[in-house]
């Protein structure tokens, strides 16, 4: 029996779009698993960072010892390759009084057999092993209504021209998220836009597995486990329930909610069975540093016989609270600029960081012909993901400790792929690989260095042009660099300075200089004042800074100093070797109250820039080879929030 011409030309056509893709995925393959086993991570990394330590013991743990316990030799073996030591670990003390790791346990248990068969590096194959299949879906799912060049296009600018290289060379379990999530995705979604096979039997793999409705209990498995591992992602399961639901099948929607559940419940079941807790965070948790700085004694349980888990480490708690997020300047100040900040954000931007997801958006709203209802479900859920993450944890949405980018929102951007119409052309792709390159080439030229230093990119480029994120002070990348944060300026009580790029110099006593020729960014935070009330209790009182008084000092030079507060700009022209003193309004402020225990701080964004600057070496014959712009004191007056 001959085929007809037009089914044997779009198969043939298929069949070519499938060697792409297959030669595509092979070499994607080849060259990850390469790098993963030849790259030395201890070197590589230059220590652990934000939960590094905590993954990689348990990692180890149970690749070695079988179990989920911290005990002493799990803390010997870390110095095989790290001599600071587990930096950051967090434990918690179950019921039954053991130590246990405070993080969720199945990414380094599906990691465990790679790093028993090749150490440390075997995290890193598991994350080569995982971006591989994500390629593989990606370009299947774009393929399946693009042309075979645009689908491919667009594949690597969404997995490789983005943030995501970044957290593949993290121990972590954030890319490992963003992995399951979006290939879960896939085997729901691929039946969706590919259809049957024109040729049964030479594709009858594919049509058992991803073109029939089974397809749907991998993607359930899938989502549990990414459920598990970050419960924040349990909206992810609703457009396959709310698709099923709109279809009437009743039974389809009934087996997804039955297997996901259960992948769930089986997940912290096992949790409750190893801890005696189904919170693997929750009790009394703790993270362990190697010297304390004043709040809190240095060390790590087991180094020795003075420390234990009750004499060392540093008490935690969540980032997000009920006591917090049901107050009015959470919902309603907060809340509207956190979601300015999560799509603009210097440090956060979907637009900055994860702009091949903003794209996909920005093409699916466009394409007005090719938009199905399971689609309009996905995008549902990306949206409504992220408003659970800014509205339960208003001060530290993107990953605490000042990750790279949005790092809580990892895990979501891979359903976004899902929201691509049909590309004929690679126009779609190349843009969006340009466009996102301006903002992330600097951080995929370096992933490790970009995972020690993740504020340096945010000082230079297109970034500066984007806002700071006042509502998360304390969690800005900035504050892995301790000389440039809570700096102690003017005023009674001082205001406490962070200074976000590199043109302020350190602090002179309560004064800086201003690099010469720049502007200068600097988070300003009020204290909080401690009064006696009528009884004579101690009580701490928010305060809000009403005006600005700045002191301004130049050298040999002429300079113009601007100063922009957000309530006021001001224009100073100052001679060489002046001074002038400026009063400056400032706006209402951001409330910042991330432990409902305290009062609320209130933290303003100023900048700062001269126009001129000097070198004192050469212009004073000071020992001083820092081009220098304008001294600047700045003393707040506070009055009392409302």
């Amino acid at each position: 029996m001959t085929m007809d011409h037009g089914v044997a030309r779009r198969f043939e056509g298929r069949s070519q779009a499938w060697r792409l893709g297959a030669a595509s995925t092979a070499a994607v393959g080849i060259l990850l698993t390469a790098w993963s086993l030849s790259v030395d991570f201890p070197t590589a990394s230059g220590g652990f960072a934000g939960d590094a330590a905590t993954y990689y013991t348990l990692g180890h743990s149970l690749a070695h010892d079988l179990d989920f316990e911290y005990q002493r030799d799990d803390l010997v073996r870390v110095w095989k390759e790290f001599p600071s030591g587990p930096q950051g670990i967090f434990l918690k003390r179950g019921s039954g009084g053991q130590i246990y790791y405070a993080k969720a346990y199945i990414y380094p248990l599906l990691a465990a057999p790679f790093i028993w068969l090749f150490g440390t590096s075997g995290f890193l194959l598991l994350h080569a092993l995982l971006m591989t299949a994500c390629f593989a879906c990606a370009y299947a799912f774009l393929a399946a209504r693009s042309h075979p060049v645009a689908a491919l296009v667009f594949a690597v600018a969404f997995l490789f021209v983005s943030v995501v290289p970044v957290y593949m060379v993290q121990l972590g379990p954030d890319f490992f998220i963003f992995a399951v999530v979006l290939i879960g995705y896939f085997f729901w979604c691929y039946k969706e836009v590919a259809g049957p096979a024109p040729i049964a039997p030479a594709m009858s793999w594919r049509t058992r597995w991803l073109l029939a409705p089974r397809s749907d209990i991998v993607a359930a498995v899938l989502l549990g486990v990414a459920t598990f591992a970050k419960p924040t992602n349990v909206g992810l399961i609703v457009p396959l329930l709310a698709s099923a639901v709109l279809r009437r099948q009743w039974s389809r929607g009934a087996r997804i909610t039955a297997v996901f559940g259960a992948v769930v419940v089986l997940m912290f079941a096992l949790n409750v069975a190893m801890t005696g807790e189904w919170n693997y965070q929750g009790g009394e948790r703790k993270t362990f540093y190697a010297a304390g700085d004043g709040t809190f004694q240095g060390g790590f349980p087991f180094l020795n016989e003075a420390s234990t888990f009750d004499s060392v480490g540093l008490a935690r708690v969540g980032g997000g609270s009920f006591g917090v997020l049901f107050t009015r300047d959470a919902l309603l100040e907060v809340f509207p600029h956190n979601v300015g900040y999560f799509l603009f954000g210097r440090h956060t931007g979907f637009a900055a960081y994860y702009l091949p997801g903003l794209m996909a958006v920005l093409l699916f709203l466009a394409a007005t012909r090719d938009r199905a209802m399971w689609q309009w479900f996905t995008l549902a859920a990306g949206v409504i993901t992220a408003g659970v993450l800014l509205i339960y944890m208003p001060f530290t949405w993107s990953g605490g400790g000042g990750p790279v980018g949005n790092r809580y929102f990892l895990g979501t951007y891979g359903v976004f792929l899902f929201l691509v119409p049909p590309l004929q052309t690679a126009l779609a792709g190349l843009l969006t690989t340009g466009l996102s390159a301006l903002f992330v080439t600097q951080l995929l030229s370096g992933p490790f260095f970009a995972t020690r230093h993740p504020a340096e990119h945010t000082k230079t480029g297109l970034f500066r042009w984007l806002p700071t994120e006042l509502t998360m002070v304390n969690d800005l990348p900035i504050n892995h660099e301790p000389s440039r944060i809570r700096q102690p300026l003017g005023g009674d009580p001082p205001v406490t300075a962070f200074f976000i790029d590199d043109n302020v110099y350190d602090r002179e006593g309560d004064a800086f200089w201003v690099r010469g020729e720049s502007s200068a960014d600097i988070l300003l935070r009020a204290r909080i004042r401690t009064e006696a009330d009528l009884a004579g209790v101690e009580v701490a009182r928010s305060l809000r800074i009403e005006k600005l008084t700045a002191i301004l000092e130049t050298g040999p030079r002429p300079n113009r100093v601007v100063i922009n507060t957000g309530g006021e700009r001001r224009i100073i022209d100052m001679a060489a070797g002046s001074q002038q003193t400026v009063e400056i309004a400032m706006p209402h402020g951001m409330p910042y109250k991330y432990d409902p225990r305290f009062p609320t701080n209130y933290v303003y964004l100023i900048s700062i820039s001269s126009s001129s600057g000097f070198v004192p070496m050469f212009d004073t014959g000071a020992n001083d080879s820092r081009f220098l712009g304008v001294m600047v004191r700045l003393i707040p007056t506070y009055g009392a929030a409302e």
